[in-house]
């Protein structure tokens, strides 16, 4: 399968407010101009740069990195009471490998949403594209969302810059030592690398999803 050819199954993935899967607990539906407050508040939640959201540009950036059109993000909602719970999605869909996203509000945490979320979102793209594998970027403090990776089946598949680059990381690294603690360790074991070297950077994982 040829670029082009992804490109083109990957949009037909459900857009504008299209229910893209739902189970018995939750409904994932297409991003949609009226949505816009409601995933500009998860996403601030969720934000290391709450300051920035003071901006209107950087909020407009944003929003319209939410509904550009080789991306596809879906709302996620109960299924019961219809409740904004976050987003999950594809954050480029040129991208060779599909890379995840997904936030969720704090107070729905820790109930299986996200899971449930990220197995629908790739039952749909797989059953839509054809394609199995995904890539996904957390960061080293998210022990939840790495434990959440984990259940999904992810696997270790190395580490990349986000908000630090080149000399910006080894200041990092060197002024940021006493961070290193058994997390942290077990953390460098699992993606075969020094401690120090897992300071700085946020991980990558694999899946393959079935």
């Amino acid at each position: 399968m040829d670029k082009e050819e992804k490109y083109s199954n990957r949009m037909r993935l459900p857009k504008d407010g299209a229910i893209l899967a739902e189970n018995d607990n939750i409904v994932l539906k297409a991003v949609s101009e009226d949505q816009k407050y409601h995933m500009l508040s998860v996403s601030y939640e969720c934000s290391f740069l709450k300051h920035e959201f003071e901006n209107e540009t950087y909020r407009k950036y944003l929003w319209e990195e939410f509904i550009r059109e080789n991306a596809a993000n879906y709302c996620i909602y109960t299924k019961d009471t219809n409740e904004f719970i976050g987003y999950c999605g594809i954050k480029n869909l040129t991208r060779e490998i599909p890379e995840l996203a997904i936030e969720l509000l704090s107070k729905y945490r820790k109930y299986g949403y996200g899971f449930q979320a990220l197995s629908l979102l790739m039952d749909q793209f797989s059953e839509i594209t054809g394609e199995h594998v995904f890539r996904s970027r957390v960061e080293v403090e998210n022990y939840a969302s790495q434990a959440l990776h984990r259940k999904l089946g992810a696997v270790p598949n190395g580490m990349s810059e986000f908000l630090l680059h080149g000399e910006e990381i080894i200041k990092y690294q060197k002024e940021n030592q006493h961070l290193i603690d058994d997390n942290i360790r077990k953390l460098a074991a699992d993606f075969d690398v020094e401690p120090i070297e897992i300071l700085g950077h946020v991980l990558e994982y694999k899946i393959e999803w079935k």
